[in-house]
C-alpha cells in the first residue's frame, strides 16, 4: 500500500500483532512496511525506523494511494484495467470491512478521558499508547492486575528496565495505566489498567476480525497471550444480574500452528460480578462455552453465538458474551 514508503526500513519476518497494523493505517499516513518497522520497534527496541527521514505524502497522493491499494478496491469488472482511470472501481471485501473497524476506533477514541479524539491522523496521539503497549506485550503484562516496573519485564522478557518503564510511562501518560499509592514510598509502584485502556479492546478486537477473515503476510494471527489478555481486560467490566452467580470454563481456538492453543480459562461470577478470570479449565465449572476464534468474535461483535458450543448452565456462558457485547460494542 504505497503511503510514505521509508526505503531504510528491514523487517525480515516480523509480522505486526493481531490487530495493531490496521488501527495503524487508519490513523496514519504512512504505508504498511513503515507502519509495521514502527510497530516492530516498539516491541523489541530495535532500531528500524529514522523519524526524521520518513516522508509523509501530500492529500492528493493519498487519495491515489487509497484507489491503487488492490487490499481494499477493486474493478467492478474484474477484466477492466485498474490503472485506466475510467474504470468503475468498488471496495473489496476487506475495503468493505474497514469502515466498521474505523468507526470502532473513533468510538473509543471518543471516550477519551482527556477529550474526545476525532479519527485520522491526529488520532496518533491517542491511539500510540496502546498500539506501543499492545505491541510490546506490556497491556498483556498487566491485564491480570497491577503490576511494577519490573514485573512487567520479567513477564515481557523482551525489552530491557529502561524500555519496559518507557512504556510504562507512554501508557501512563496516555490515560491507560493508573498509578497506585504515591511516588517516593519505600516500595516499587505498581499500574493498573484504566477503564479506557480496557475497552480498548473493541477495536483491537474489530481489526483482529478483519486480518483474520483477510490475511496479508505482514499481520500475525491471534496469539494465546492476545485472547488471555483481552478476557482479563474485559471480563471485570461486565454487569450482569445480582442473582448470577457461579462459574463457566472458556475455551479459545486458535489457528493451526499458533501455540498455546486453544486457550482455556475459566471465569468466576458472584452476584452478576467476573470476581477472576484464571487459567486453565475448572472441571467442575457449571458451565462451558468453546470454539474458534472467529466464532468468539463474532458472538463478541454481533452477538452471533452459533459457532460456539456451550454445555452446563448456559446462563453463565450466554450472560457473559452478552455482557461483552454490550459493553464493547453496544453501540453498533
Amino acid at each position: 500500500m504505497g503511503r510514505g514508503r521509508d526505503p531504510g526500513v528491514e523487517l525480515g519476518e516480523y509480522r505486526a500483532r493481531a490487530g495493531a497494523l490496521t488501527l495503524s493505517y487508519l490513523s496514519s499516513a504512512l504505508d504498511r512496511d513503515t507502519l509495521r518497522a514502527i510497530l516492530a520497534q516498539a516491541a523489541t527496541d530495535a532500531q528500524l525506523v529514522d523519524f526524521e527521514q520518513l516522508v509523509v505524502p501530500d492529500e492528493k497522493q493519498r487519495i491515489d494511494d487509497v484507489f491503487a491499494d488492490r487490499f481494499l478496491v477493486e474493478p467492478v469488472d474484474p477484466a477492466a484495467d485498474p490503472h485506466d482511470p475510467a474504470t468503475l472501481m468498488q471496495p473489496t471485501p476487506a475495503g468493505r470491512e474497514l469502515p466498521f473497524v474505523g468507526a470502532t476506533l473513533s468510538s473509543w477514541l471518543q471516550r477519551c478521558p482527556a477529550g474526545p479524539i476525532e479519527l485520522g491522523e491526529r488520532a496518533g496521539k491517542g491511539l500510540w499508547p496502546l498500539l506501543s503497549g499492545w505491541t510490546s506485550t506490556v497491556a498483556h503484562a498487566v491485564a491480570a492486575g497491577a503490576q511494577t516496573a519490573a514485573e512487567v519485564e520479567a513477564e515481557v522478557a523482551v525489552l530491557d528496565r529502561e524500555a519496559t518503564e518507557t512504556r510504562i510511562s507512554i501508557l501512563e501518560e496516555g490515560g491507560m495505566l493508573r498509578p497506585l499509592g504515591e511516588p517516593g514510598g519505600g516500595e516499587e509502584r505498581r499500574f493498573e489498567p484504566t477503564e479506557w485502556m480496557r475497552l480498548s479492546i473493541a477495536p483491537l478486537a474489530a481489526a483482529a476480525r478483519m486480518e483474520l477473515r483477510h490475511p496479508l503476510d505482514d499481520t500475525a494471527p491471534i496469539a494465546a497471550a492476545d485472547v488471555e489478555a483481552a478476557l482479563r481486560l474485559t471480563l471485570p467490566l461486565l454487569r450482569m444480574r445480582q442473582n448470577l452467580t457461579g462459574s463457566c470454563a472458556l475455551e479459545v481456538e486458535l489457528d493451526e500452528g499458533v501455540l498455546g492453543s486453544p486457550v482455556e480459562m475459566t471465569a468466576r461470577i458472584e452476584e452478576g460480578l467476573v470476581v477472576a478470570c484464571e487459567r486453565g479449565p475448572d472441571p467442575e465449572a457449571d458451565a462451558s462455552v468453546a470454539g474458534p476464534a472467529a466464532a468468539w468474535l463474532d458472538a463478541v461483535i454481533e452477538r452471533d453465538r452459533s459457532g460456539l458450543r456451550t454445555v452446563g448452565d448456559r446462563r453463565l456462558p450466554r450472560a457473559l458474551l452478552r455482557g461483552l457485547h454490550e459493553t464493547l460494542f453496544g453501540g453498533f
